[in-house]
C-alpha cells in the first residue's frame, strides 16, 4: 500500500493485514503455512461420515421408543421420517443439478 499523494508507504495498524492478530502469518483464516486443514486429513473425513451414519441409525432406532401421531396414516410407518428426509435430499440435489444446466452461463459471459 502506498499513500496516493506522496507515494510513500501508508501506515498500517499493527496486525491489520493479519486478521487482527500480531504475528499471525496465516491471515487469520485457515491453516498456517505448512499445516494441513483438518478436513484435508483422510481420518477427519472418515470420522464425519461415521458420525453422520451413526446419527442416521440413531434417528431410525428412535422410532422404537415412541408412538407417532401423524396427520396421515403413512406418517406413522416405521422410519418414515428418515426415508422421507433422504428422498427429499436426493430430490433437491437432482433438481439443483438440472436447474444448473438451465441457468448456467458460459465461462466468457462477463467478458
Amino acid at each position: 500500500m502506498s499513500d496516493e499523494t506522496s507515494g510513500a508507504p501508508a501506515q498500517e495498524a499493527p496486525g491489520a493485514r493479519h486478521g487482527g492478530h500480531d504475528g499471525d502469518a496465516g491471515g487469520g483464516h485457515g491453516p498456517r503455512p505448512g499445516e494441513d486443514f483438518w478436513l484435508d486429513r483422510p481420518g477427519s473425513v472418515d470420522l464425519i461420515i461415521k458420525l453422520l451414519i451413526g446419527a442416521g441409525v440413531a434417528v431410525v432406532a428412535a422410532d422404537f421408543f415412541y408412538h407417532k401421531h401423524g396427520e396421515f396414516h403413512f406418517q406413522e410407518y416405521f422410519a418414515f421420517d428418515a426415508v422421507f428426509g433422504f428422498a427429499a435430499y436426493v430430490g433437491l440435489i437432482t433438481a439443483a443439478k438440472g436447474f444448473r444446466k438451465i441457468v448456467m452461463r458460459g465461462e466468457d459471459y462477463y467478458d
